[in-house]
């Protein structure tokens, strides 16, 4: 929740470069929430958890440091309601690609050797827009977590998060970020 509400500062400060990239770490940071949420109530109801360190249990644990796979398991887990268009981003890596040119200065990448004779990217390449998608995203999917705890009594998830989650955070995320994504074809149904 900070990395999101300072995203929000930083847009409203007009730093949109580093709004974007927090925003985008915001993303990350909901889906691996999400993830282990999932992973441990599967691992509970269906015959336990994994051994302790075992095979198993690190392969799934090393995903949760891949940027891209985070990418990921925030489309699975909202999929039924994104647009193609964000899949079709995050599946060639080019919101990891316009992350990491939000805060750094360089020359392109292809095939693992830098060109040289490329475009010197920088941040202020990043404009308000992008930023904003990203955040509006963030903020619409952090309210529907909310209303889904909210109607169904904190069921989905564990009560931690339900505490975080609840009728007093949705007023907050609509007070703080009025904006809408287009990202969500299904915003509606979640309000």
């Amino acid at each position: 929740m900070r990395l999101h509400f300072d995203s929000i500062l930083l847009y409203d400060n007009k730093s949109y470069a580093s709004a974007f990239h927090l925003s985008v770490l915001t993303l990350e940071e909901i889906a691996k929430s999400d993830w282990i949420d999932h992973y441990v109530e599967t691992a509970t109801t269906n015959n336990g958890l994994p051994e302790p360190d075992g095979e198993d249990e690190q392969q799934w644990v090393k995903l949760l440091y891949i940027h891209t796979k985070k990418h990921f398991a925030f489309i699975n887990q909202h999929y039924h309601s994104l647009e193609n268009s964000f899949y079709n981003f995050a599946e060639s890596s080019k919101l990891e690609y316009k992350k990491q040119k939000s805060i750094y200065v360089g020359f392109e990448r292809a095939k693992n050797k830098i060109n040289t004779k490329s475009k010197i990217s920088t941040p202020n390449q990043i404009k308000d827009r992008d930023a904003k998608q990203i955040i509006s995203l963030n903020n619409q999917v952090l309210i529907n977590q909310c209303v889904r705890n909210i109607n169904n009594d904190f069921y989905y998830g564990p009560y931690d998060k339900f505490e975080i989650l609840n009728y007093e955070m949705m007023i907050r995320l609509k007070k703080v970020w009025s904006f809408k994504t287009k990202l969500l074809e299904n915003e509606e149904l979640w309000k």
